[in-house]
C-alpha cells in the first residue's frame, strides 16, 4: 500500500482544494450581492458550512493522515468523549476570518465582478471542479487518495453512512432464503484438542477483555519492533494459549463488538442520535429482519448468567443491551456503587481503565458461587490519538505511551485476578474489540502498518494450569471467536446464525473482513486489500463478498404493513 504521494496526485489534489476554495469565495461574494439582510444571511450560510467542513477535514488529514470517512460518523459518540482542542480552535479562526472577509468584500469599493459574471465563473469551475472529482473514491480517513477533495468527501462520506443505515425492504422470500442460508443447529464440529484443555475447569467462569483498538504487533509475544511496550500483558502471554495470525473481521467498535459476539458482520450501526440503530427500530409498522443468538445467550441456556462492563454511558451502552446480557454496567452504576464514595462531585466523562478493571473485579468477586459466569469487558483509554501517562521510552509517541499505560494497568488487573478466588476457576481472555486505527502515529511506530483498518489482533486464553503453547490460525479473524469459545465451554448444540467456525476448523466467511465497501483478504501470509488479492484466491475473495453482503442484509427491515 503506498504511503506517499506521487507528483501528480499531489498536484490534482491541490488542484480540487483549489477549486473548493475558488468556488467558495464566488459563493460568498455571489451571497454578499443578494438584498435583504435575511436572505444575504442565508446565503452566506452555505459558504459558512463548506468552509467549516474544509476546515474539519484539514484537521482530519493532521491527526489521521486522511479525510473523514464513513466510519468516522458510526463513532460519533467517542468525539464527544475525547478532547479535540485544535479543531474548535481552528473553526473559531476560520469564523472569524470569515467574517472579517465578508465585511471587507462588502465595502470593498467599485466591486470589479458583476452578479452575471460571478455565475458564469462560477459554472465554469464547476465544470473543471467535476472533472476533476469524475472517479472520486470514497474517502479511507487513512489516506487522501487520487480525487478526494475535502468538502465533497465528506458529503460523499456521511451520504454512505446515511445509505449504510437505511431502512432497505426485504420481501419474505428473500428474508426466508437469507436465513435458511446461515442458519445452524450446531455450534461446531471440532473443538479445542484434548491436550490443550487438559487443565481446564468444568464449567468455568470467563471474563473477555476487549481492548479497544490494539492490534497485536505492540506485543514481545507477536514481534514487537518496540520491546517493553506490555510486559504484563506478554507475561500473561507466557502461560497461556497464544493465537498468532489472526485478523480483526471489521470496525469501529459498534461492530466490532456485535461481530465478535455474534459471530457475525452487521450492516448498520447499534443506537444513535438519528434512532435508526439496531434496538432503537419502530416495530408498530416494520419488523426486524433476523434477531442474531450471542455468546450470553447460547451460554444461558446452559446456567450462565452474563455481565457486560464499560466505562462509558452512551449508545455503546445501549447496544450491547440488545445482546442478550442479563447486566450492562457502564459509567453510572460502576461510579456510583463503587468510585463515587461521599463525593457530590459530577460523574466523570468516562472511567480510567484502572477504575474500570478494579470495579469489574469487585464486582466480579461478589458473584454467587453456585452459578458460573460470562462477563465481558471494553476499556476507553486505548482509544486513537489519546495519550497515555505512562511514557513509553522518550514518551514521543502517543501510541506507544498509551499501550504502555494500559499494560501497567492491565498489570494491576492481572495482580488481583491471580490472587483472587476468581483465579481458582475461571477462563480469563484478552483480545480487541478491532485492530488499531493505522494513524500517523501507529506507522511511524511500526512502518508495516497497512493503509487500512485490518491488522492481527492478540488474542490470549489463560486459565490456571494451561500450558503456553502459540497455535497458528493462518489468518483466521475474529468471527471465530464465539464459536471458539462456546467450544471450549463444550456447548456443542444450539441453534445459531454463527458465520465463524472454531479455530480447528475449516470454514468459507473468516479470512475475509468488511469495514464498509473495503474488503480485506488474510492469510496465513498477510492481509490483501482488493487490488492485491492472490489470483489463486481472487474467487474465493469474490464469493465471500457476495455472502457477507447477503449475510448483512438480515440486519435490515421488512415491510410489514
Amino acid at each position: 500500500m503506498q504511503r506517499f504521494y506521487a507528483g501528480s496526485d499531489l498536484a490534482i489534489f491541490a488542484a480540487s482544494c483549489a477549486l473548493e476554495l475558488l468556488l467558495l469565495d464566488l459563493t460568498t461574494r455571489l451571497a454578499l450581492r443578494l438584498h435583504g439582510v435575511p436572505l444575504r444571511g442565508l446565503g452566506l450560510a452555505l459558504p459558512l458550512f463548506g468552509g467549516c467542513i474544509y476546515m474539519a477535514q484539514l484537521y482530519s488529514i493532521w491527526i489521521s493522515g486522511g479525510l473523514i470517512p464513513p466510519i468516522a460518523f458510526a463513532n460519533q459518540e467517542v468525539v464527544g468523549l475525547i478532547a479535540f482542542d485544535g479543531i474548535y480552535a481552528l473553526l473559531a479562526t476560520f469564523l472569524v476570518a470569515f467574517i472579517g472577509y465578508a465585511c471587507l468584500v462588502r465595502t470593498a469599493p467599485n466591486a470589479p465582478l458583476s452578479r452575471g459574471a460571478l455565475v458564469g465563473g462560477m459554472l465554469v469551475l464547476a465544470a473543471g471542479y467535476a472533472a476533476v472529482l469524475a472517479a472520486q473514491p470514497l474517502a479511507r480517513g487513512i489516506v487522501v487518495a487520487r480525487g478526494e477533495a475535502p468538502v465533497s468527501s465528506f458529503l460523499r462520506s456521511a451520504a454512505t453512512y446515511a445509505g449504510m443505515n437505511g431502512r432497505a425492504q426485504l420481501s419474505a422470500a428473500e428474508l426466508i432464503e437469507a436465513r435458511a442460508e446461515f442458519s445452524r443447529r450446531a455450534v461446531y464440529q471440532q473443538g479445542f484438542p484434548e491436550e490443550l484443555t487438559r487443565a481446564l475447569p468444568h464449567r468455568p467462569n470467563v471474563l473477555v477483555i476487549f481492548t479497544e483498538g490494539m492490534s497485536a504487533r505492540w506485543m514481545d509475544t507477536y514481534g514487537s519492533v518496540h520491546p517493553g511496550v506490555t510486559p504484563n500483558l506478554d507475561r500473561l502471554a507466557d502461560g497461556s494459549l497464544v493465537f498468532r495470525n489472526y485478523y480483526n473481521h471489521t470496525a469501529a467498535t459498534f461492530r466490532g463488538l456485535r461481530g465478535q459476539l455474534t459471530s457475525g458482520h452487521q450492516e448498520v450501526d447499534g443506537y444513535n442520535q438519528e434512532g435508526t440503530g439496531i434496538g432503537q427500530r419502530d416495530v408498530s409498522n416494520d419488523v426486524t429482519a433476523i434477531s442474531r443468538i450471542s455468546i450470553p445467550e447460547v451460554l444461558r441456556a446452559q446456567g450462565y448468567r452474563s455481565i457486560f462492563f464499560l466505562s462509558q454511558q452512551e449508545y455503546l451502552n445501549k447496544m450491547i443491551e440488545t445482546l442478550g446480557f442479563d447486566r450492562v454496567l457502564g459509567r453510572d452504576y460502576l461510579y456510583d456503587h463503587y468510585l463515587r464514595g461521599t463525593s457530590a462531585s459530577d460523574r466523570p466523562k468516562y472511567l480510567s481503565d484502572s477504575e474500570l478493571f478494579d470495579t469489574l473485579l469487585t464486582e466480579l468477586e461478589a458473584q454467587p458461587d453456585d452459578q458460573p459466569f460470562f462477563a465481558a469487558a471494553y476499556n476507553f483509554q486505548t482509544h486513537a490519538f489519546l495519550d497515555g501517562e505512562e511514557p513509553y521510552g522518550n514518551g514521543d509517541n502517543r501510541l506507544l505511551n498509551r499501550f504502555h499505560t494500559y499494560d501497567r494497568d492491565v498489570g494491576r488487573l492481572l495482580d488481583r485476578f491471580m490472587a483472587s478466588r476468581l483465579h481458582e476457576n475461571t477462563l480469563l481472555v484478552f483480545t480487541a474489540d478491532h485492530s488499531t486505527f493505522p494513524s500517523p502515529n501507529a506507522v511511524r511506530a511500526d512502518d508495516r502498518v497497512e493503509g487500512y483498518f485490518v491488522d492481527t489482533i492478540p488474542l490470549l486464553m489463560y486459565w490456571k494450569g494451561a500450558e503456553h503453547r502459540m497455535i497458528d490460525v493462518a489468518g483466521k479473524n475474529s468471527l471465530d471467536l464465539a464459536p471458539s469459545l462456546i467450544s471450549l465451554l463444550g456447548v456443542k448444540k444450539a441453534h445459531n446464525l454463527f458465520l465463524g467456525c472454531t479455530f480447528f476448523e475449516q470454514c468459507a466467511l473468516d479470512r475475509v473482513s468488511n469495514i464498509g465497501v473495503e474488503y480485506i483478504l488474510t492469510d496465513g501470509d498477510g492481509s490483501y486489500s482488493e487490488y492485491y488479492v492472490p489470483p489463486s484466491q481472487k474467487k474465493r475473495y469474490e464469493e465471500s463478498k457476495r455472502a457477507i453482503e447477503r449475510y448483512k442484509s438480515m440486519d435490515l427491515v421488512i415491510d410489514a404493513r
